[in-house]
């Protein structure tokens, strides 16, 4: 198995998004959710990362939002990749067009309709009532490793993810790319550097 993807998530902060890119992750992901404490506005995110290395994926999370604001906050935001986190439809992927991936919840849907979604990848998160992402929920990672196994497409696993279970959690799983939030956070909404780093680190040279 190669060295997966690592992508960060719910950054929401410049300070943290420049030091973040410096690390060098491979995607980065910004949360267009007003409830989240994480929430952002495009023309922030456009500002933070105008100076980003272009070998960093820049990713805007979307929760049941009209397929026509979520095109003009990727132009807007200068985003790559619209990863949809709610009950999107498959009309609502193929309105959107462009790389999508999309986020699956197995205790809650069912893996059987999943792969009907006409998107480029899936992202598979732990399931919590409070909110639809960004909880620390960890994901069954028996169920997704099945996932993954008869994916025609690329799988990241979400949930739950530490720096002290992220290689477990791979050698596990085996999926494309993991995805961390608060797992890497001093509080919500501010992430610990140092986390972010180790992570980075855990994933790449285990």
């Amino acid at each position: 198995m190669g060295v997966p993807r690592v992508k960060i998530c719910g950054v929401c902060r410049g300070d943290d998004a420049e030091a973040i890119a410096a690390l060098r992750p491979d995607a980065m992901g910004f949360v267009f959710y007003p409830p989240s404490t994480r929430a952002v506005n495009a023309a922030e995110v456009a500002s933070w990362t105008s100076g980003f290395p272009p070998e960093i994926t820049k990713i805007g999370v979307f929760v049941d939002t009209p397929p026509s604001h979520v095109l003009s906050t990727l132009e807007k935001a200068g985003l790559d990749i619209a990863q949809l986190h709610g009950n999107e439809t498959v009309a609502d992927c193929l309105e959107i067009g462009g790389v999508i991936w999309k986020a699956l919840h197995f205790d809650v849907q069912s893996r059987t309709n999943s792969p009907c979604y006409p998107v480029d990848a899936f992202l598979v998160d732990g399931y919590c009532t409070s909110s639809p992402g960004g909880t620390g929920t960890m994901a069954d990672w028996d169920r997704v490793a099945e996932f993954v196994e008869q994916s025609d497409k690329p799988v990241w696993l979400a949930g739950g993810l530490r720096v002290d279970n992220v290689v477990e959690a791979i050698r596990k799983v085996r999926p494309y790319g993991v995805d961390v939030s608060s797992g890497v956070e001093e509080r919500p909404g501010k992430k610990d550097i140092g986390k972010v780093k180790d992570f980075i680190t855990q994933c790449r040279e285990r």
